[in-house]
């Protein structure tokens, strides 16, 4: 995937989800993320660019919440 495509999605999935940037930096970062949550930040508006790798892992972090927030609400609605 684009980088530019890569951010739009990441933008669109933490307002959809109300996820908000230090959530999603905190689990970037404890992946191994390299980047300050201000360079996460100015990523998120199109003002910097991350590496691949660096765009990579903040998509993972994205999913990982995304799937624990889906799963939580699965449980509380079977229960």
């Amino acid at each position: 995937m684009d980088a530019h495509t890569q951010r739009e999605q990441l933008t669109q999935i933490m307002i959809e989800e109300d996820l908000h940037l230090s959530e999603v930096w905190l689990r970037y970062f404890s992946l191994g993320g390299e980047e300050s949550e201000e360079q996460l930040m100015l990523y998120t508006v199109a003002e910097v660019q991350l590496r691949e790798g660096q765009r990579d892992l903040v998509s993972i972090a994205l999913r990982e919440l995304v799937s624990e927030r889906h799963g939580a609400a699965a449980r509380r609605t079977t229960q």
